[in-house]
């Protein structure tokens, strides 16, 4: 079928080729937004700023998705998602691009939030993607891999960072995942179609429309569930090694466990997604994850050592962001198909608010408290989204 939101009555194998170029952009997108926070110690200039500096660099990404999710999602569902995701995987590539070249920081942040604005045209259209080409048995499956790229690029932007900027210097790193960029975007503007066979797309919803859907229980109880649960895992990313510290881990380790997390959570996306489509149910599914996750988080906070902290990590990440995909492709499940952009970025945009207030929360907490205490707080957090979690409705 054609346009967004419609499915293929004879599922197209071309679908795989449209999922994994949409991957490589997202992929490329999180490298992007981590090039400057995981730099390693260097002479403070232009392109290795200052730690406040870096903050700015880094915080535009979510700053910038706030401001624009709403739009990005109306765009998607009014035109399909193919031009939608070319134009953010052009600014990206535009983004990457020109960094290395900046004369001064303002200029190096413009052009930083250049690549900001692109990747809300990539997230809100994980759902598009997968409702668009894949039969309904492997929906959940395609989102659970789409919101895998999202991990991916984490975890090789914390990795690879480093060792690009020391083997090529700064602008050398920046430069080879400029060329990602614009390869990245290439390939999708070549393989990354809409499908061809099918009927014309019905109308997307309007502005009013998309705030209206907090009227829907699902779309309100999501919302809410984005905001603490992205909330949590943004705050752990930034305090990991103090969180970390206080459970006997070396600053040295904070960041190298924080990727087993990730790693675990790219494992737990694809195993989930695949598991909700076999049984044909995300609730139960996505009940599990938080309920595993509570005590996890817990567990973390009484645990000593490196090896207990790093297995615990990793069964964390499995459960914890697992979640994330189950979640996304529920909401697009409780709207229309003409609506399930509009749908995926109410809670996008929800989410990105719940990362900006939560560090603050995590932040006070653990000067004041100690850090210990903030994993209880993130197990707290975790057993209030499953005690909402219940009032979701099975589609």
């Amino acid at each position: 079928m054609n346009g967004p939101g419609t499915v293929l009555e004879r599922p197209s194998p071309y679908r795989w080729v449209v999922l994994a170029v949409f991957m490589a952009t997202s992929i490329v997108a999180q490298m992007l937004w981590l090039s400057f926070s995981a730099l390693p110690p260097c002479t403070t200039n232009v392109l290795c700023p200052t730690a406040d500096n870096v903050t700015f660099l880094t915080a535009i990404y979510p700053i910038v998705f706030v401001a624009i999710s709403l739009p990005t999602g109306y765009f998607i569902d009014a035109r399909g998602f193919r031009s939608p995701v070319i134009l953010g995987a052009t600014l990206l590539a535009v983004s990457g691009m020109l960094r290395p070249f900046a004369p001064s920081f303002p200029v190096l942040l413009a052009l930083q939030g250049v690549g900001a604005v692109g990747q809300p045209f990539l997230l809100n259209s994980i759902s598009k993607i997968a409702r668009s080409w894949f039969p309904s048995s492997e929906v959940t499956t395609a989102t659970g891999l789409g919101t895998l790229s999202i991990y991916i690029g984490l975890a090789l932007g914390f990795g690879l960072t480093p060792v690009f900027a020391s083997l090529q210097g700064t602008r050398g790193m920046l430069f080879t995942y400029g060329i990602l960029a614009i390869v990245a975007a290439a390939l999708f503007i070549g393989f990354g179609r809409e499908p061809k066979q099918g009927v014309a797309p019905e109308k997307g919803p309007s502005f009013r429309e998309i705030f209206g859907m907090l009227k829907i229980r699902n779309i309100a109880l999501l919302s809410a569930l984005f905001f603490l649960g992205i909330g949590v895992f943004n705050a752990f990313a930034t305090y990991v090694q103090p969180m970390l510290l206080a459970r006997g881990i070396a600053n040295a380790l904070g960041g190298i466990l924080g990727g087993v997390m990730i790693i675990g959570g790219i494992a737990g996306a694809l195993a989930m997604s695949v598991l909700a489509d076999r049984f044909h149910t995300l609730r139960i599914p996505f009940l599990g994850c938080l309920g595993a996750a509570t005590v996890l988080w817990m567990a973390l906070g009484v645990m000593e050592g490196v090896v207990p902290e790093t297995i615990g990590l990793f069964i964390l990440g499995f459960f914890f962001m697992s979640a994330l995909p189950l979640g996304l492709e529920l909401s697009a499940r409780s709207v229309s198909p003409s609506a399930e952009g509009a749908a995926n970025a109410l809670v996008w945009e929800f989410s990105q608010i719940g990362g900006s207030v939560l560090i603050f929360v995590f932040e006070g907490v653990g000067t004041t408290y100690g850090w210990t205490l903030t994993f209880f707080l993130a197990a707290a957090i975790t057993a209030s989204m499953l005690l909402f979690s219940f009032g979701l409705r099975s589609r």
